[in-house]
């Protein structure tokens, strides 16, 4: 699987529990984005980086990788576009993605790990967090970011051997992450700049063992991790 590091824009870690209650105005459009930005609320890392994804509460903990995908793993999840009023949702949320220019949160995908990537992921998680946060219901999010270029060739080499992993999200959300980037492909053809390399062409992304989410997989809370797809 492909699956890389990626500069991301998120939270100021000592800000992020100002942020995250006011997710909703942050990303409503990209001004109110771009404003949080030059505020400092939030934050463009300068550098890619994977990013270690933890969520323990009730029934147990999980922990996953953060990283970006080919877009082309979110095919062939059509269930969300089923009726003429669902299909009208995702086509709204695709837009709505597209004009913001960020996917506002990871997709959850589900692989098969390896024990040598539970060593890795342990050894990263041995240093400090980057955020801890506790939701209102209770469930704990922690992030830890790798960015040191031994642990970010080790987590690469892991998922370069794994195979193609496959959506575990709503499938709206599916739809519309796919639906804004065929919108972008489609605006930089008519244009005549497509490349097949810009940024829409790939979606962030939460790896989950896939033996940990058989019950439901957990969301990465909106806005604490996301991914620029298009200039603004």
């Amino acid at each position: 699987m492909k699956a890389l590091p990626f500069p991301c824009i998120r939270p100021a870690q000592d800000r992020v529990l100002e942020a995250l209650p006011q997710m909703g105005g942050i990303l409503s459009g990209n001004d109110a984005l771009r404003d949080a930005i030059a505020d400092g609320l939030m934050l463009k890392d300068p550098g890619s980086a994977y990013y270690v994804y933890e969520c323990s509460g009730e029934p147990g903990r999980v922990t996953g990788v953060v990283a970006i995908c080919p877009v082309s793993v979110l095919a062939g999840d059509d269930a969300a576009c089923d009726g003429d009023a669902a299909s009208a949702d995702v086509a709204a949320a695709a837009r709505a993605i597209t004009e913001l220019k960020v996917q506002p949160r990871p997709v959850t995908l589900a692989y098969e790990a390896s024990p040598v990537m539970d060593i890795i992921l342990g050894a990263a998680k041995e240093g400090a967090s980057l955020y801890a946060v506790t939701d209102p219901a209770g469930i704990t999010h922690r992030v830890w970011e790798v960015k040191r270029n031994d642990a970010v060739a080790a987590i690469h080499a892991m998922l370069d051997q794994a195979p193609e992993p496959a959506p575990a999200d709503d499938p709206a959300y599916v739809a519309a992450l796919a639906g804004a980037a065929q919108l972008l492909a489609d605006e930089a053809r008519a244009a005549g700049t497509y490349t097949g390399k810009e940024p829409f062409n790939f979606v962030i992304s939460v790896l989950f063992p896939a033996a940990q989410v058989a019950g439901g997989a957990p969301q990465v809370p909106t806005g604490l991790l996301t991914h620029q797809i298009a200039r603004y």
